[in-house]
């Protein structure tokens, strides 16, 4: 019996840690908050902010994963720099991951309208497993206790950036973390957290004074894992007597994955909401209801002139 546990453990710790999308977690609203994934977005605003971004992914399945994360970053006043830092907990099923990450970040001027920023965020992260209620076995990871496992995490990043475009490249789990699994010496050391690569994109095309339309790439990669990609378009709208309010709505397509439906709304320039719901497009889909994200957002006043 104890060695079907050990088999039965090691299968679903391979399901969590050795799917890309769920080493890191995944976030449809990417575009929204892309300093979650390219800490070189610090400082390349002339504010600070705070977003909150909170997703269930593929509702009706039981534990199913839960992502929420805080986040806030900006510039320092009198350099060519930018600081911040966000807590996440995502949970799937028995599994569960912490971090606290801080990030620094140096933004250069290339031409007038022209600037990149270089990034890192050094953090850490604490890995658990819940052993359910059985008390029959003795082990922490198959009796009702819980493992726990804390360890270093670091991101680094880079992102050329005007006022119209942008470009960012970063690497996530730089250290690749070796994940050790319980007192069995037969399973420890059972995986890592691999490195996750990403490039992402996009442009602001300004149709009228209240109308313009963005759209966004990313591509993740991890290992030898198929490339996935995320395209979005999304559709900003503003009259002129809304002052700085502004509507928003697009459409997205996760490849292998999802597509999504997209709507947000910016209360004079200083709060954000947006929501999106991911319809499943692969064979996962027949088991789930979609996905679900929210995500808020707070700008401060500008501390410094871009």
């Amino acid at each position: 019996m104890m060695r079907k546990l050990t088999i039965i453990l090691i299968f679903l710790i391979s399901c969590v840690l050795k799917t890309s999308s769920q080493m890191d977690p995944l976030y449809t609203q990417f575009m929204t908050n892309p300093f979650l994934i390219n800490p070189a977005l610090a400082g390349t605003y002339p504010y600070y902010q705070i977003i909150s971004n909170s997703r269930l992914q593929w509702a009706g399945i039981t534990d199913a994963p839960i992502t929420n994360v805080i986040s806030m970053f900006g510039p320092t006043v009198t350099q060519p720099m930018g600081l911040g830092g966000y807590i996440m907990h995502d949970v799937y099923g028995m599994t569960s991951k912490t971090t606290f990450n801080v990030s620094y970040a140096y933004n250069y001027s290339i031409a007038e309208d022209l600037k990149i920023s270089m990034g890192l965020a050094l953090g850490l992260f604490q890995f658990k497993i819940d052993g359910g209620g059985s008390t029959e076995y003795p082990d922490p990871v198959y009796a009702g206790g819980t493992y726990t496992q804390f360890g270093p995490d670091a991101t680094l990043g880079f992102y050329l950036y005007s006022s119209i475009y942008h470009v960012g490249l970063s690497m996530t789990n730089l250290l690749g973390n070796k994940i050790n699994i319980g007192s069995d010496t037969t399973i420890t050391g059972l995986s890592r957290f691999k490195q996750h690569v990403y490039l992402h994109g996009g442009y602001k095309y300004l149709i009228t004074r209240e109308l313009s339309v963005e759209p966004t790439v990313i591509f993740r990669k991890v290992g030898a894992t198929p490339l996935q990609m995320d395209f979005n378009v999304r559709v900003w709208y503003g009259k002129r007597q809304w002052e700085n309010n502004k509507l928003w709505g697009g459409l997205s397509f996760r490849s292998q994955d999802a597509v999504t439906l997209m709507i947000g709304f910016t209360y004079q320039r200083k709060i954000e909401i947006g929501y999106s719901y991911d319809i499943g497009i692969n064979k996962l889909r027949i088991a789930h209801n979609g996905s679900h994200e929210l995500m808020l957002g707070f700008k401060f006043n500008d501390i410094k002139e871009y």
